[in-house]
């Protein structure tokens, strides 16, 4: 990669032009990493993803950083690792997700907006329109707006702590699901079925409800290694 040339860069950035490269190296190593690009396991040298992502390796630096904060990369030794979930630790957040989520669900019951109700049946919509659908490209969409929906959701809690304690749980799912359970079959229909569930108690405002169905509809979805034999459809 080429150096952009001294005199070239302005003289003071602000805060929005300093992090542009630095969310560039982190959206970029994150989707290489969701996207099964990057494996489990495999190595995270700087030059290398500086150059993926088209940035240097002072943003790589500190997207690194941030992707171990949410467990999606490991420091051994002062090198950088794709993380590699055992089943005991995909079993241990999910059911962490469970807790949290549920609790948050409980919390939004009581805050969420008219309009953050209405974006939610917009994503359950759109995750019905693709319930007949296979294949890869079926399960990114699925997962998009599944992401989608939950974060509707804990955002509607309108806490900052909250927020920051469900995100490293809740940013794991998609390469746990590539990684444990990418040859079962997805059961869209059912997990919407579930979604809807969750979208009626927020409705009714009822937190106790919104707080099993969520629950629920996370323990659900929990996967099993396959060489367990065949795991939950969801």
């Amino acid at each position: 990669m080429t150096d952009i040339p001294e005199d070239e860069h302005p003289v003071e950035l602000d805060d929005a032009d300093q992090q542009r490269p630095v969310e560039k190296a982190y959206q970029g190593i994150r989707d290489a990493i969701l996207g099964g690009r990057l494996k489990p396991g495999d190595h995270l040298p700087e030059e290398m993803l500086a150059s993926m992502t088209g940035t240097s390796r002072t943003p790589v630096r500190e997207a690194l950083r941030r992707l171990a904060a949410e467990g999606l990369a490991t420091v051994s030794n002062r090198h950088r690792f794709v993380t590699h979930f055992t089943a005991e630790e995909v079993s241990i957040i999910f059911d962490i997700r469970a807790q949290h989520e549920a609790y948050a669900a409980s919390i939004a019951a009581q805050k969420i907006t008219p309009a953050e109700l209405d974006r939610l049946q917009q994503l359950i919509d759109a995750m019905a329109e693709i319930e007949s659908d296979s294949g890869n490209a079926m399960l990114q969409r699925f997962l998009d707006l599944n992401t989608q929906f939950h974060t509707v959701i804990i955002v509607a809690t309108r806490s900052a702590q909250l927020q920051r304690l469900t995100a490293p749980a809740a940013a794991l799912p998609l390469i746990l699901v590539k990684q444990f359970v990418m040859d079962q079959k997805v059961n869209v229909a059912r997990s919407n079925a579930q979604h809807r569930d969750i979208l009626a108690a927020l409705t009714a405002r009822n937190s106790e409800w919104a707080a099993a169905a969520m629950s629920g509809h996370i323990l659900s979805t929990k996967p099993r290694p396959r060489d367990h034999g065949r795991g939950p459809k969801r």
